[in-house]
Order: structure tokens, then C-alpha cells, then sequence
């Protein structure tokens, strides 16, 4: 409370604070965004390089001039290329540097087998809870995905929409856990896929099984939806198998 004195009228006023809040109490200013760590961008700015094959499987590539590239110094890299190692994305060679993955039949098998059974669990659980869900961004996916195949075939693109695709159902469990390993996968299928993608009529095919996929699960269908999930899986299988990237060394 504070004491005034009204000078007009010779009056003592009372002015109380009661209801008034401090400026740091109640102000909520947006914060400031803060510059990643120097790791994180090597991981990205690498992590990207490989998705995009602008690293390639066919060679080594020397630490200390990944960083000079990058325009960092070699400690952050180090950590990011740690990191990418752990994700199965690149592998060390001692005393010589880094190659991107190369994946063998057994990795293609291992990874399929991994992701039919948690892409069935998701799918279960979805088919179970259909009405509650929302499938926009599935169908969003699918419909883009249908003007690539009939217009650019854009591979990448197509890529990049078959992966939302298959994370869209991923996202609709709430399984936070799932996701960050689904994650992971669809980069190792990201590096095994494009080539397979490449291959004459498999653009087309994936849409037609994606579509036919999406209606099973919108009608509640589980045993066709996991039939169709299942045939969609051992095909992609097969084209990555019969369709690797192209080796030079």
C-alpha cells in the first residue's frame, strides 16, 4: 500500500497493490532459440549427406577432412560420426576412417524381421482402435505419393512420402519409444530402398499396396490389414535384395 496526498482537496488517498501483479510475475516471453550444439549439426549435415547418397558406400572417408568440410573441428564430428556408427548407419575402419554401410542379405533379413513385428503390433492395435484415430496425414501421404508415381517419379521424394507413411501409423500409437525406433529403421531403409525403388513398376506397386493397405484398416479388417502389411513387407524385401546400391570398390 502507498500513501498520496491529494493536494486539490487536501485529502490523504490510499493506493493498494493487492491486485496488482509484478511485470516478472505474469510476463511470458518467448525464448530465445539457442544454437544447436556443434555435434548435433555434424550429425544432421552427415546423417543427411548419407540419406541423400551424397556419401556413398563405395568410400572412405577421412575424419579430419569431414570436419574441414563442415567448417568445424574434428571433436564434434567425432561424436556425431559415434553416434551414426551406434545407429548402424556408418562403420569405422581402424587407421583408415569411415564407409557408409553396406548391407548384407542377413542385415536386410534382420531389419524386415524387425519391422514386421512392430509394424503388425502397431497395426493391430490401430485396426482395434480405427474410430477414435484420425488418418489424415496417411491419407495426405498416400495421395501425394500417387501424383509422384503418375508425374516426377522423383525417387527421393517418394522415399521420404513412403517413410511418413509407414511413420504416420507409427505416430498413431502414442508409443514414443516405437517411433524412436522406427525412426532408425526407416533411415537403414532409406539407405537399402532407393536403389530397390528404382526398380521398373515397383513405384506403382508400392501405391496400390499402400492403398489397399489403408482401406483394409479404415473398414477395421484386421486379418486382411495384416495380410496385406505382410505381402507389402516380404515385397519390399525382395526388391532390396534383388535391387542393391551399386558398388563400386
Amino acid at each position: 500500500m502507498e500513501l498520496l496526498l491529494d493536494s486539490r482537496n487536501f485529502r490523504v488517498q490510499y493506493i493498494t497493490y493487492a491486485n496488482i501483479h509484478r511485470d516478472d510475475d505474469t510476463m511470458q516471453l518467448t525464448e530465445l532459440n539457442k544454437p544447436a550444439p556443434l555435434a548435433k549439426m555434424a550429425y544432421d549435415a552427415l546423417r543427411s549427406s548419407i540419406l541423400s547418397h551424397t556419401l556413398t558406400t563405395d568410400m572412405i572417408y577421412n575424419e579430419k577432412k569431414l570436419a574441414e568440410q563442415l567448417g568445424i573441428s574434428r571433436t564434434p564430428v567425432r561424436e556425431a560420426l559415434l553416434e551414426l556408427s551406434s545407429q548402424g548407419l556408418i562403420t569405422f575402419l581402424p587407421r583408415k576412417g569411415v564407409i557408409v554401410r553396406r548391407f548384407t542379405d542377413k542385415d536386410i533379413e534382420e531389419i524386415f524381421e524387425l519391422r514386421h513385428i512392430i509394424e503388425t503390433g502397431t497395426f493391430n492395435k490401430i485396426c482395434s482402435q480405427r474410430d477414435a484415430l484420425d488418418f489424415t496425414e496417411i491419407e495426405e501421404s498416400l495421395t501425394a505419393q500417387k501424383f509422384i508415381a503418375t508425374t516426377t517419379r522423383d525417387i527421393s521424394a517418394f522415399m521420404d512420402l513412403d517413410r511418413n507413411f509407414h511413420m504416420a501409423f507409427t505416430r498413431l500409437v502414442g508409443n514414443h519409444r516405437l517411433i524412436a525406433i522406427m525412426e532408425n529403421i526407416r533411415d537403414i531403409l532409406h539407405i537399402m530402398g532407393t536403389h530397390a525403388l528404382s526398380a521398373e513398376g515397383r513405384m506403382d506397386k508400392v501405391v496400390e499396396e499402400h492403398k489397399n493397405i489403408v482401406q483394409s484398416v479404415r473398414q477395421g479388417d484386421t486379418g486382411k490389414a495384416l495380410s496385406l502389411l505382410e505381402d507389402h513387407l516380404d515385397l519390399s524385401k525382395a526388391a532390396v535384395k534383388r535391387n542393391p546400391p551399386p558398388f563400386k570398390g
